[in-house]
């Protein structure tokens, strides 16, 4: 298992490498990335030469050109991006103007809290619920579930957030709850535990917009995954030597399900990550999403690229975390 684990950390490295230098290619090659990410304005330009030799400044600057105007090939823009990465360096953002490794280290935190929160409720809800289904297939709990998962599913995220802010958090119907940030404005007020219980009700919308879908997709498939186990040879076996149904539930069915269950978490998360730009855009939160969405709208390349880095080096991490856990839950997978 060791070697395994080894030769998947080593052939992450290229596996990364050719992730990026997609992204890369592709927000390179992007019409416009040669202005100035909107900093300035058409007003603020004295004449149409200031505007190409701001356009060629910031060319420079992104290492699109060369001091002498040539453009720099694809390749060699992302071999000297990586030489750079290598010396720790990420680069300077466009429109914060600050560095851009000082950037992710504050928000990455924030985005990764939220996000491993909703995955710890969506398995804690998912499951039960998905076995719940299984064990009473075809019955009214079971046609409930069904219903209200495939309902869960079709919402489209930008809707449901919109309709939390307009109904829990407008102060003109519920308002249980606030509609931006992460924290009260009198935090240093607060003790410890006032502190937590604020944290907790500031991100209780955004937790429940991400956990929504999540939840719906990892219940259907526990519950398919149950049902398949309950009619293998192994359970009839296990009820027909007159163990308990809750032995049988424990100890057999759930064992063989947990592969799948596993293999949704390398999906989930990714996938949560994805999930943030809409959501920290619309609950205003300060993460790596709605640092996506702002990079994105601003043309500020060395943002995107280093996000871009990021969030491929967390979907790779997962995936391996996921092929440790088939072994360490079933010994009988093997890798060698």
């Amino acid at each position: 298992m060791l070697s395994y684990i080894i030769r998947r950390i080593l052939l992450m490295f290229p596996t990364l490498i050719g992730m990026t230098f997609i992204i890369f290619a592709i927000v390179r090659m992007a019409p416009g990335l040669t202005t100035s990410g909107g900093m300035y304005t058409a007003g603020m330009l004295q004449s149409h030469q200031s505007q190409l030799a701001q356009q060629r400044f910031m060319a420079r600057r992104l290492h699109l050109i060369t001091r002498n105007g040539k453009p720099i090939p694809i390749a060699i823009q992302y071999v000297r991006w990586i030489n750079r990465i290598i010396h720790g360096d990420l680069g300077t953002s466009i429109e914060f103007s600050e560095p851009v490794t000082k950037l992710v280290l504050q928000r990455l935190p924030v985005t990764l809290t939220i996000n491993l929160i909703s995955m710890v409720i969506i398995y804690l809800i998912a499951v039960p619920g998905g076995v719940l289904a299984a064990i009473y297939r075809g019955r009214l709990v079971d046609r409930i579930f069904g219903l209200g998962s495939l309902v869960l599913y079709s919402l489209p995220i930008i809707w449901v957030g919109s309709m939390l802010l307009g109904f829990l958090a407008n102060p003109s119907f519920l308002n249980v709850f606030p509609s931006a940030g992460l924290h009260s404005t009198n935090t240093s007020k607060m003790s410890y535990f006032q502190f937590v219980f604020d944290y907790a009700w500031h991100i209780t919308l955004p937790v429940l917009c991400l956990s929504y879908g999540g939840f719906a997709y990892l219940a259907k498939q526990v519950r398919g995954s149950y049902i398949d186990n309950l009619q293998q040879d192994f359970t009839r076996t296990a009820r027909a030597k007159g163990l308990p149904p809750s032995t049988v539930l424990l100890r057999h069915v759930t064992q063989n399900s947990m592969l799948p269950m596993i293999t949704i978490v390398g999906m989930t998360l990714p996938g949560l990550l994805g999930g943030s730009v809409i959501v920290e855009q619309i609950f205003s939160i300060q993460g790596m999403g709605r640092l996506m969405f702002e990079a994105t709208y601003a043309r500020d390349l060395p943002v995107i690229q280093s996000l871009a880095l990021v969030t491929s080096a967390i979907t790779l991490v997962s995936y391996l975390m996921v092929d440790i856990a088939y072994h360490m839950v079933d010994p009988r997978v093997t890798y060698d």
